[in-house]
């Protein structure tokens, strides 16, 4: 693993099981570094600033000229050992994306699930005017681009409950770990991408998750989850593995206050607003 030559910046969506699994391959790996919250909406001129093609997080800005984006990348630079591709792949490809449009799904369609202000959690005060401005804007283009409908949501728990299955299926096979005899990457992204559905007390920003309101079906499947082995394995797996952390970065970020010397009543007048000051801080840099 090449030595940066500056503190690296992990850029983030808090809620992110993503985000989460690059965090904790940092932590585990004994990088120091930053994590930084960007808002959905205003990401997307940050991520094109950074020269990337896709407005993805996470992503790991090394601070020399490297940058790093996906989870899977970035678990690659830090070379912690302990992986299975194939099994990594399909937690990437499937189950990961499958948890994040059951999550979405159950709460994007509510004004009042408080899923905004954990997406907003820790960001600067400009992203977060711009972003609660082009809120209703960035929340119809996220329910169509993972397709998270409220009416998919029975056949989206089913879907869960059958890779939950799977996935007890491999811990029977496996057992305590799911390479070796010690914990690693896979273990490490089977418990970060499964934990949304019911985040372990461990987690780093398990107090935002308690936060979002869910419909009384999803809570009933999720409690009926609960005691199942694959979510009693992520548990054990955050407390055994996870504990360090938790005290730096457990809901320690409090949310930006809109500032009073931006007036914008406009998305047109946000984006200006937002850009504007993005520009001015880069120049101070």
């Amino acid at each position: 693993m090449a030595q940066p030559q500056a503190l690296p910046r992990l850029i983030a969506f808090a809620p992110s099981h993503f985000c989460e699994r690059a965090r904790w391959a940092l932590d585990q790996a004994g990088v120091v570094y930053r994590e930084e919250r960007w808002a959905p909406g205003p990401h997307r001129i940050l991520a094109k600033r950074l020269g990337l093609s896709s407005r993805t997080t996470p992503i790991l800005d090394l601070g020399n000229g490297q940058v790093i984006q996906g989870s899977d990348h970035i678990l690659n630079w830090t070379g912690l050992p302990g992986g299975d591709p194939d099994l990594e792949q399909r937690f990437e490809k499937r189950i990961g994306p499958l948890v994040r449009q059951f999550y979405y799904a159950a709460v994007l369609g509510n004004p009042r699930s408080g899923v905004r202000e954990i997406l907003f959690n820790g960001v600067s005060a400009v992203q977060a005017l711009a972003g609660r401005l082009l809120w209703l804007r960035t929340r119809r283009v996220m329910m169509l681009r993972m397709n998270a409908r409220a009416d998919l949501l029975p056949v989206l728990t089913e879907r869960v409950e059958a890779e939950l299955a799977w996935f007890e299926s491999m811990l029977n096979e496996r057992g305590k770990h799911l390479v070796g005899h010690t914990f690693g990457r896979a273990d490490l992204t089977a418990a970060s991408l499964w934990a949304p559905v019911g985040p372990p007390p461990t987690h780093p920003v398990a107090l935002l998750y308690s936060r979002v309101v869910l419909p009384p079906a999803v809570q009933a499947s999720i409690s009926g989850w609960r005691d199942r082995p694959g979510f009693a394995w992520v548990r054990a797996i955050y407390a055994h593995h996870r504990r360090s952390c938790e005290a730096t970065l457990q809901d320690s970020v409090v949310p930006s206050r809109q500032p009073r010397s931006y007036p914008a009543t406009t998305l047109k007048a946000a984006r200006r607003a937002f850009t504007s000051a993005e520009i001015k801080r880069e120049r101070g840099k």
